[in-house]
């Protein structure tokens, strides 16, 4: 199977030390994107045939962008290079320690991807030379960017179900990018053609406006993978999760308190994790959203946004041996 990931791909610039932004004189670079989390966490997890669809510009920072991914597994040769004064978007992390909080300022107006119309992907051509079974993955950030990315990302749903792809959206908000009553509006139309939603379960209860319980019978969905968070402080998190099933089926992980590392890139983390899972036919349900989870909590022990678990060490942890020392 191959599995598709669109959207688009950032330069993430933190401060050293958790340094205050007003403050710090250096930061890390590191390249990121919601589905591209998601891409690497497959990777890593040992999936094949994964690929990234987006765009960067043709310059040394998006060369540089697409070389720190391609290590990792991802195919990108279907990543477009924007010719001229095209710019990859940026946002800059300031990360929070105790009572402060972790702050996030983006930078990514009129970057290469916001502003590459759909029909540059060629996306039926693609579809139809990948064919089915395929899979295709897309997250809320996308249509938040701008009126030209949420039209693609009704394109490409459509583009995906009519080549028989499995369509999974991972209903992430972000606040800064969009208004919640605009969010709600394209998100309850968005979904209405996926077939495995992937979100945390307030988030979707809230912009669906539907019990958790109800998601999958309403909206058609075969699953409905979601997360459960409980942020103590700023270095520690509480971690669970829930997939329902459309025969009305419900499993649940427990939610387990621990020390983060890195916050960022665990719910997709978990929405990677969750497709590879769903790709695993022997598997039964309990095991897929016990995995996905265990995953999602892994990776806030791993500094960046990519999600490097193996797929032993996510079962280490399931099997309650992962603090060993490994030699």
């Amino acid at each position: 199977m191959h599995t598709w990931f669109f959207g688009e791909l950032l330069m993430r610039l933190e401060c050293e030390n958790s340094d205050r932004l007003e403050q710090t004189e250096h930061f890390h670079v590191r390249y990121t994107g919601a589905e591209a989390n998601a891409a690497i966490a497959m990777c890593s997890l040992g999936a094949e045939n994964i690929h990234l669809l987006s765009a960067v510009p043709e310059n040394p920072i998006g060369r540089s962008c697409l070389d720190a991914l391609r290590k990792y597994g991802p195919d990108t040769a279907h990543v477009l290079r924007i010719p001229g004064d095209s710019r990859l978007g940026l946002f800059f992390l300031e990360t929070g320690v105790s009572l402060r909080p972790s702050q996030v300022v983006y930078d990514r107006k009129y970057s290469a991807f916001a502003e590459t119309p759909f029909d540059a992907y060629h996306v039926n051509a693609l579809f139809r030379t990948f064919s089915a079974p395929g899979w295709l993955h897309l997250s809320g950030t996308l249509p938040a960017l701008n009126e030209c990315c949420r039209e693609s990302a009704f394109q490409i749903i459509r583009a995906a179900k009519k080549a028989n792809y499995t369509v999974s959206f991972d209903l992430n908000y972000r606040a800064a990018l969009w208004s919640e009553s605009d969010a709600q509006t394209c998100f309850r139309e968005l979904v209405k053609d996926i077939d495995v939603l992937i979100a945390n379960a307030g988030v979707a209860e809230s912009f669906l406006e539907t019990p958790e319980a109800e998601l999958c019978r309403r909206f058609g969905f075969t699953a409905a993978a979601l997360t459960r968070r409980e942020d103590c402080d700023a270095s520690h998190t509480g971690f669970g999760g829930t997939l329902y099933r459309q025969n009305g089926r419900r499993f649940d992980v427990p939610m387990r308190r621990f020390a983060v590392l890195d916050r960022i890139g665990g719910g997709d983390a978990f929405a990677g994790a969750m497709i590879y899972a769903l790709q695993q036919p022997e598997w039964t349900d309990e095991r897929r959203i016990r995995f996905a989870t265990a995953c999602g909590m892994l990776k806030h022990a791993t500094r960046g946004d990519f999600s490097l678990s193996t797929r032993a060490e996510v079962d280490a942890l399931l099997a309650g041996n992962s603090l060993a020392v490994k030699r």
